[in-house]
Protein backbone atom coordinates (compact mmCIF):
# COMPACT_ATOMS: atom_id res chain seq x y z
CA UNK A 1 0.00 0.00 0.00
CA UNK A 2 2.61 2.66 1.31
CA UNK A 3 -0.32 5.68 -0.07
CA UNK A 4 -0.73 8.80 2.07
CA UNK A 5 -4.37 8.63 3.38
CA UNK A 6 -5.06 11.52 1.07
CA UNK A 7 -4.13 9.27 -1.89
CA UNK A 8 -6.23 6.21 -0.13
CA UNK A 9 -9.13 8.83 0.05
CA UNK A 10 -9.30 9.84 -3.63
CA UNK A 11 -8.62 6.02 -4.21
CA UNK A 12 -11.65 5.32 -3.07
CA UNK A 13 -13.64 8.13 -3.74
CA UNK A 14 -12.68 7.03 -7.42
CA UNK A 15 -13.93 3.35 -7.23
CA UNK A 16 -17.02 4.80 -5.17
CA UNK A 17 -18.01 7.85 -7.02
CA UNK A 18 -21.28 9.09 -5.37
CA UNK A 19 -21.57 6.18 -2.60
CA UNK A 20 -18.81 7.67 -0.49
CA UNK A 21 -21.24 10.07 1.81
CA UNK A 22 -18.30 11.35 4.01
CA UNK A 23 -14.37 10.83 4.26
CA UNK A 24 -12.92 12.37 7.92
CA UNK A 25 -9.26 11.64 8.55
CA UNK A 26 -8.49 11.23 12.51
CA UNK A 27 -5.18 11.83 13.23
CA UNK A 28 -2.43 10.87 11.30
CA UNK A 29 -3.54 7.35 10.22
CA UNK A 30 -7.08 6.91 10.49
CA UNK A 31 -10.09 7.26 7.79
CA UNK A 32 -13.80 7.29 8.42
CA UNK A 33 -15.44 6.57 5.48
CA UNK A 34 -19.18 6.85 5.40
CA UNK A 35 -21.69 4.55 2.94
CA UNK A 36 -24.93 3.55 2.46
CA UNK A 37 -25.82 0.22 4.10
CA UNK A 38 -26.67 -1.21 0.72
CA UNK A 39 -22.94 -0.56 -0.22
CA UNK A 40 -21.74 -1.90 2.96
CA UNK A 41 -20.50 -5.79 1.78
CA UNK A 42 -19.49 -4.16 -1.89
CA UNK A 43 -17.17 -1.83 0.01
CA UNK A 44 -16.28 -4.31 2.73
CA UNK A 45 -14.63 -6.57 -0.30
CA UNK A 46 -12.97 -3.44 -1.84
CA UNK A 47 -11.35 -2.64 1.50
CA UNK A 48 -9.72 -6.28 1.23
CA UNK A 49 -8.33 -6.69 -1.82
CA UNK A 50 -7.11 -3.28 -1.67
CA UNK A 51 -5.10 -4.52 0.89
CA UNK A 52 -6.74 -3.98 4.32
CA UNK A 53 -7.44 -7.25 4.59
CA UNK A 54 -7.55 -7.31 8.51
CA UNK A 55 -11.50 -7.20 9.86
CA UNK A 56 -10.32 -6.23 13.45
CA UNK A 57 -13.80 -5.53 14.98
CA UNK A 58 -17.23 -4.37 13.99
CA UNK A 59 -18.84 -2.02 16.45
CA UNK A 60 -22.39 -0.42 16.53
CA UNK A 61 -24.07 1.90 18.66
CA UNK A 62 -27.72 3.38 19.19
CA UNK A 63 -28.14 6.97 17.56
CA UNK A 64 -31.52 6.85 18.52
CA UNK A 65 -33.00 6.78 14.83
CA UNK A 66 -31.03 5.18 13.55
CA UNK A 67 -28.29 2.29 14.59
CA UNK A 68 -24.23 3.33 13.59
CA UNK A 69 -22.36 0.32 11.93
CA UNK A 70 -18.72 0.81 12.19
CA UNK A 71 -16.18 -1.98 10.66
CA UNK A 72 -12.97 -1.61 11.22
CA UNK A 73 -10.17 -2.54 8.71
CA UNK A 74 -6.10 -2.86 8.96
CA UNK A 75 -3.54 -3.87 6.63
CA UNK A 76 0.22 -4.42 6.92
CA UNK A 77 0.48 -0.47 6.62
CA UNK A 78 -1.59 2.85 7.59
CA UNK A 79 -4.02 3.85 7.49
CA UNK A 80 -6.42 2.01 9.14
CA UNK A 81 -10.11 2.34 7.34
CA UNK A 82 -13.16 2.16 9.30
CA UNK A 83 -16.88 2.11 6.89
CA UNK A 84 -19.42 3.62 9.04
CA UNK A 85 -22.96 3.09 8.00
CA UNK A 86 -26.42 3.76 9.41
CA UNK A 87 -29.57 1.60 9.43
CA UNK A 88 -33.20 2.53 10.82
CA UNK A 89 -33.08 1.82 14.80
CA UNK A 90 -37.10 0.72 14.19
CA UNK A 91 -35.85 -2.09 10.80
CA UNK A 92 -31.98 -2.91 12.07
CA UNK A 93 -31.00 -5.22 8.89
CA UNK A 94 -28.35 -5.68 7.08
CA UNK A 95 -26.45 -7.50 4.87
CA UNK A 96 -24.55 -9.78 6.44
CA UNK A 97 -20.51 -9.63 5.03
CA UNK A 98 -19.37 -12.92 7.17
CA UNK A 99 -19.96 -14.83 3.60
CA UNK A 100 -16.84 -12.65 2.16
CA UNK A 101 -15.41 -12.14 5.29
CA UNK A 102 -15.68 -14.85 7.78
CA UNK A 103 -13.73 -13.07 10.37
CA UNK A 104 -17.12 -11.06 10.75
CA UNK A 105 -19.29 -13.92 12.33
CA UNK A 106 -19.14 -13.59 15.96
CA UNK A 107 -18.74 -9.60 15.94
CA UNK A 108 -22.25 -9.87 13.78
CA UNK A 109 -23.63 -12.21 16.46
CA UNK A 110 -22.38 -10.08 18.88
CA UNK A 111 -23.89 -6.57 17.57
CA UNK A 112 -27.33 -8.87 17.24
CA UNK A 113 -27.24 -9.72 20.92
CA UNK A 114 -26.45 -6.49 21.87
CA UNK A 115 -28.48 -3.89 19.77
CA UNK A 116 -31.18 -6.35 17.85
CA UNK A 117 -29.17 -5.85 14.12
CA UNK A 118 -30.16 -8.28 11.74
CA UNK A 119 -27.52 -9.70 9.29
CA UNK A 120 -29.34 -10.84 6.29
CA UNK A 121 -27.72 -13.93 5.08
CA UNK A 122 -25.66 -14.81 7.86
CA UNK A 123 -24.70 -18.32 8.04
CA UNK A 124 -25.01 -19.00 11.30
CA UNK A 125 -27.24 -16.89 13.21
CA UNK A 126 -28.10 -17.23 17.01
CA UNK A 127 -26.98 -15.99 20.64
CA UNK A 128 -23.36 -15.08 21.40
CA UNK A 129 -23.03 -13.06 24.61
CA UNK A 130 -26.35 -13.48 25.86
CA UNK A 131 -27.83 -16.37 27.67
CA UNK A 132 -30.27 -18.59 26.29
CA UNK A 133 -32.86 -17.64 28.48
CA UNK A 134 -32.80 -13.74 27.39
CA UNK A 135 -36.35 -12.53 26.82
CA UNK A 136 -36.90 -11.90 22.96
CA UNK A 137 -36.77 -8.45 21.28
CA UNK A 138 -34.51 -7.05 24.80
CA UNK A 139 -31.30 -5.59 23.39
CA UNK A 140 -29.34 -4.17 26.18
CA UNK A 141 -27.32 -1.30 24.05
CA UNK A 142 -30.46 0.17 22.87
CA UNK A 143 -30.99 3.56 23.79
CA UNK A 144 -34.56 2.23 25.41
CA UNK A 145 -33.23 -0.47 27.59
CA UNK A 146 -30.14 1.80 29.06
CA UNK A 147 -33.08 4.32 29.61
CA UNK A 148 -35.26 1.70 31.42
CA UNK A 149 -32.03 0.83 33.49
CA UNK A 150 -31.51 4.11 34.74
CA UNK A 151 -35.16 4.68 35.63
CA UNK A 152 -35.10 1.49 37.32
CA UNK A 153 -31.74 2.20 39.34
CA UNK A 154 -32.88 5.80 40.48
CA UNK A 155 -35.74 3.78 42.05
CA UNK A 156 -33.93 1.14 43.91
CA UNK A 157 -32.00 3.95 45.15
Amino acid sequence: MAETVEQTIEKLRQNYPGEILETKQVGLHEVFVTVPATYIVAFCKFLIEQGWWHLTTITGQDLGESIQLLYHFNGDEPPCITAVTEIATDDPKIASITPDVPAATMYEREINDLLGVVFEGHPRPGRLVLPDDWPEGVYPLRLDEIQKRAERDSENG
